[in-house]
């Protein structure tokens, strides 16, 4: 029995002057004194308040006519929206030779929009908004032209606007032909 406790004693030495010392200036800090990580302060809730958002985009080819396609939505204050225009449309390809039959396919065209805008202090919108369009290839030329290709656009901006004053956000040129696209925005508070 003695032989029992004198080991017991003699690992719990060993083991006890293999634990590193611990000094004052190791001591773990208490919560109030460890380096405070500035957090990010919370974002607002949401006001009541809708906001009318209105994308109108132009798209022109050299000096004819523009088409004008306008996308309007009501979202709130910090609220994210959506929609999704799609179809597909008959277009005419030509044949191989001069006087063959002509033949048609489809090519989807589209308008997708997404918003998020935010009611800021002063009265301003912060908005930020992803707009992908992809138009048909009208005719650049006389009857029965096609245009070499068919462009699209696809952009995401953030920005401030004033409430109900039109801005345009941007504006694109086709890399393989003169047609033109340009984005016009109106937002504005619903009271």
């Amino acid at each position: 029995m003695l032989i029992l406790v004198a080991a017991l004693l003699l690992v719990a030495t060993t083991t006890a002057a293999q634990q590193p010392k611990t000094t004052a200036s190791q001591q773990p800090k208490p919560p109030a004194e460890r380096a405070s990580v500035p957090s990010k302060a919370p974002e607002p809730p949401p006001q009541p308040i809708n906001i009318k958002i209105e994308f109108t985009i132009t798209d022109q080819t050299g000096s004819g006519q523009p088409s004008k396609k306008v996308v309007s939505m009501i979202v709130g204050d910090r609220q994210n929206n959506s929609i999704r225009s799609n179809a597909n449309v008959l277009v005419e390809t030509p044949g191989p030779m001069r006087d063959s039959p002509k033949s048609f396919s489809y090519r989807e065209v589209r308008i997708n929009v997404d918003a998020h805008p935010v009611l800021l202090k002063d009265g301003k919108i912060s908005i930020t908004f992803g707009l992908e369009y992809l138009p048909k290839a009208g005719s650049s030329g006389g009857e029965g032209s096609l245009e070499p290709g068919m462009s699209s656009l696809n952009e995401r901006l953030g920005l401030i606007l004033e409430s109900g004053k039109p801005m345009i956000v941007s504006q694109a040129a086709d890399p393989v032909s003169d047609r033109k696209i340009s984005v016009e925005l109106i937002a504005t508070v619903l009271k």
